[in-house]
């Protein structure tokens, strides 16, 4: 068994955080500072310090999810760790201010699960209150330090601007979350008028032309719905166009950028995003595209999508408890022979775990964090209840009754969940397997994924200006030129000249450094 002894004094501790605060008003960190303990920290098996020893920790869980210290599964980590976590939970209405009230005090808990943003993480870890990770999870932290070695990208993710990392991150391993919209048809309307799965835009206007006119629903009335979504942030995500485009050579994303050939462009002024909107036009003037699709909240498209007058729609996942057959379909291959859809990096939820500066056991903390790495461990705190062995060393993940609560902080804490987990450990339900099947059909045609951008405090306040102005303005275009209410053709060049006064070169210049950076730490 290997142990790492540490013995850190008070004057040690004392020239360490000075060194952090150096060109910073504020001495918190300093002055909240305590004598360190000297403790035996193990790397292998159980427990993980050879004396018991106690934390404290800020929990930023899901609302209505239940207090962190009656959790079994964190009551079980206490008693094999050696480590007992005093939890102080939050969620709902008020917890972003308890938050900012514990970070402003005199007292920090010796770690954070949650709740902090990237802007946050940069402003407290300037004044010298959080801990950088990065030779701790050298020497203390064997489960994350070979993830990171693995996948660069995720050592990317969670490196700040200033060259630290301060949190640990959550990895899901369900890559059909990076997929988050698909395209779905109505196969009982399909075969009902005997209709091939369309393969371009040319034949899926074709498809919704046949919707339309041929009563497929076959109550007599032209109530049909030929294809709706939401193609409007935030819903435009998970149920809206950000891959439809892709039939035009550009997919879009929450900041309207792209990744191609390796540089990042604006969406909204691409040749080809010109096109896409010229086509939904086409559409929606023929009647084609629901007329209520800029005009509808998530309710309504919701109820519209179990209903039996849609023929079409954008969503993550099908509409399950309708008589109606649904069936994903390829992308589109658009006129000039583009076929290719949109992904994200949902892959990795990051600042689930911060130590705090104040913290008197840093390579315990940090070794406690990253046994949450390990399978048992990590399905444990993942999944609570919900999870019951299946035999044959597998897991099955099940349904409760209505009220029960898993007792799990999911995806709230770090946890590892690899497809390669998923695979070899969980039992695959009908809809998981369904899930994987539609996104072996995407694969082939998926955009390069943007990185997740980490910028400095000052970018962020520049971006803030003139961010939301910018993508405010091309929604709003985005919606008059879709219904017909406004000429693209006419207004184009008005309309980037007037994205340039907006600062957009300023925009695509902060995120091209951001991109330039984050190569660099990879």
């Amino acid at each position: 068994m290997t142990k790492f002894t540490r013995v850190l004094t008070l004057a040690t501790a004392t020239a360490l955080l000075a060194t952090s605060l150096v060109g910073c008003s504020s001495d918190k960190a300093a002055t909240n500072g305590a004598d360190k303990v000297a403790v035996n920290v193990n790397l292998e098996g159980y427990p993980l310090v050879d004396q018991p020893i106690t934390l404290k920790a800020f929990a930023f869980g899901e609302p209505g999810g239940g207090d962190w210290k009656d959790f079994p599964v964190f009551q079980a980590l206490n008693e094999k760790t050696g480590i007992n976590v005093e939890f102080q939970t939050v969620s709902g209405d008020g917890a972003e201010e308890k938050l900012n009230l514990t970070l402003a005090s005199n007292q920090l808990p010796d770690v954070f699960f949650s709740g902090l943003s990237d802007t946050m993480i940069n402003k407290y870890a300037k004044m010298g209150l959080f801990l950088p990770l990065e030779d701790l999870i050298d020497q203390y932290a064997p489960n994350i330090k070979a993830l990171l070695e693995e996948r660069p990208e995720i050592r990317q993710a969670i490196t700040m601007p200033d060259g630290h990392i301060y949190a640990i991150p959550a990895i899901n391993g369900n890559l059909d979350g990076n997929v988050p919209t698909k395209l779905y048809l109505n196969k009982t309307w399909l075969d009902k008028l005997g209709l091939e799965v369309p393969k371009t835009t040319d034949e899926f206007k074709a498809v919704l032309e046949a919707f339309k006119t041929q009563d497929p629903n076959g109550n007599g009335q032209a109530d049909e719905i030929p294809f709706t979504y939401e193609p409007t942030p935030p819903y435009n995500i998970w149920n809206g166009d950000t891959g439809l485009s892709g039939a035009f050579g550009v997919t879009d994303s929450t900041a309207n950028l792209m990744l191609r050939d390796g540089e990042i462009i604006f969406v909204g002024t691409d040749e080809g995003y010109k096109e896409y909107i010229k086509w939904t036009r086409d559409l929606y003037t023929n009647k084609l595209i629901d007329a209520e699709i800029f005009t509808q909240d998530h309710n309504q498209y919701m109820a519209k999508r179990g209903s039996d007058y849609v023929g079409a729609y954008l969503t993550h996942g099908p509409a399950d408890g309708t008589a109606t057959e649904w069936i994903a379909i390829e992308p589109l291959k658009g006129p000039e022979g583009h076929q290719l859809w949109s992904q994200f990096e949902h892959g990795i939820d990051k600042n689930r775990a911060i130590i705090s500066a104040t913290n008197q056991y840093p390579e315990a903390t940090m070794r406690y964090i990253d046994s949450f790495f390990e399978l048992e461990n990590s399905l444990n705190l993942r999944y609570g209840k919900t999870l019951v062995e299946a035999g044959d060393g597998k897991y099955e993940v099940i349904t409760l009754e209505p009220g029960v609560q898993t007792e799990a902080p999911g995806p709230y804490v770090p946890t590892l969940e690899t497809p390669e987990r998923i695979n070899e450990y969980l039992v695959q339900t009908e809809s998981q397997i369904a899930s994987q099947e539609r996104y072996a059909m995407y694969e082939p045609y998926l955009a390069d994924a943007l990185p997740i951008f980490n910028f400095t405090a000052e970018e962020s306040q520049e971006l803030s200006t003139m961010a939301t102005d910018i993508r405010n303005f091309v929604s709003e275009k985005k919606a008059k030129w879709t219904t017909g209410q406004a000429d693209i053709d006419a207004e184009w060049d008005s309309y980037v000249e007037t994205l340039n006064k907006m600062g957009l070169e300023r925009y695509m210049e902060i995120y091209r450094t951001a991109y330039e950076r984050s190569l660099e730490q990879q």
